[in-house]
């Protein structure tokens, strides 16, 4: 609806009370007009501001670069109960405790990330590679100049402090070694570890060995060699059943047996003599038996000693009638 616009006074216009109304009707008309205009106006401006802000299909084209979302996802966002419940998922979010519990767990491996050994040497030496290590596992080709197999072989080294290490390795051919090193070394000491079987067919060859030497041992002290010593000092043999006689088995023990008669009985006076090889390592005495004819048949005995230049002595005798009518060797020692 156009606006009237109120008719101008004129001169000549008489002031009558209906022209000056007249023009106050048509201003409070043209003021209600305005009026209800202007609330069209804001009716028609909220009901299209209403509408373009419930608009989702971005009538001005705005992308995210103008408006500074280029690297942000276009993805759903998570509710504030969603959030919360993340927030308190004790599964996916670690305390400090274990926080603090990884931060200071070991950082050196012992194996590579794929878990085969962590050490791959196909030259140099396994003391410089390992020395300045710590735990570790370990490969090595025969190129390597301190190892002992002639394949390859795999093993672990423990060390306790800088410089000092022991460990173990086998080889393709599953021979086994432990070794160890410390501050004063400049090499790998390797010593071999023997199986089971290993040390089984020792132990099978000691025992053969052992029983073949017993067996031989046993034939060996059968076959002695008697010698007759030289009688001094008026000795005689008792009989030739009884001639004294002498020798050593494979053991180095001498044997000396028989009896003898007649001779001179006392300190310094050898009935005979041994030679070399047939000597104590240190005197010794003996007692035997004596006759005991004139003693009203109380058995008698003798004392002898054989000293370290092989005299054989008779010192003295208890039968004080006939001491030198029968004197009994039969006695054993070890020599040198």
């Amino acid at each position: 609806m156009d606006l009237i616009k109120p008719k101008p006074f004129h001169t000549t216009d008489r002031a009558h009370a209906d022209l000056f109304n007249n023009v106050i009707d048509q201003l409070n008309e043209n003021d209600e007009q305005i009026a209800k205009r202007a609330d069209e106006a804001e009716q028609n401006a909220k009901t299209y501001i209403e509408e373009h802000t419930s608009n989702q299909n971005n009538p001005h084209a705005v992308t995210k670069t103008q408006i500074g979302l280029e690297h942000v996802d276009n993805i759903k966002q998570a509710s504030k109960t969603e959030f919360d419940l993340h927030d308190q998922d004790a599964v996916r979010h670690i305390t400090d405790l274990e926080r603090n519990k990884w931060n200071g767990a070991q950082l050196f491996k012992i194996t590579s990330d794929s878990g085969i050994h962590k050490i791959n040497l196909t030259s140099g030496s396994f003391y410089e590679a390992l020395k300045d290590l710590g735990t570790v596992t370990f490969y090595g080709t025969n190129a390597v100049e301190d190892t002992p197999s002639k394949g390859s072989l795999r093993g672990m080294q423990l060390v306790g402090q800088k410089g000092i290490g022991m460990g173990y390795a086998v080889d393709t051919a599953g021979n086994a070694w432990w070794f160890y090193y410390n501050t004063v070394h400049t090499a790998m000491n390797w010593f071999p570890i023997e199986s089971a079987a290993a040390s089984q067919a020792k132990a099978d060859k000691a025992l053969s060995e052992a029983k073949k030497y017993t067996d031989n041992l046993g034939a060996d002290l059968t076959k002695l060699i008697w010698h007759y010593p030289a009688l001094q000092n008026g000795w005689v043999h008792y009989s030739d059943a009884y001639k004294v006689r002498y020798t050593k088995d494979v053991t180095g023990t001498v044997f000396v047996e028989g009896a003898i008669a007649k001779g001179k009985i006392g300190f310094e006076i050898p009935a005979f003599e041994l030679p070399a090889g047939y000597r104590p390592l240190r005197p010794f005495q003996f007692v035997g038996v004596a006759s005991q004819i004139g003693m009203s048949g109380v058995p008698q005995h003798h004392r002898l000693l054989v000293d370290t230049n092989g005299k054989v002595i008779i010192e003295n005798c208890s039968n004080t009638a006939n001491p030198n009518e029968f004197i009994s060797l039969g006695f054993s020692f070890k020599t040198v």
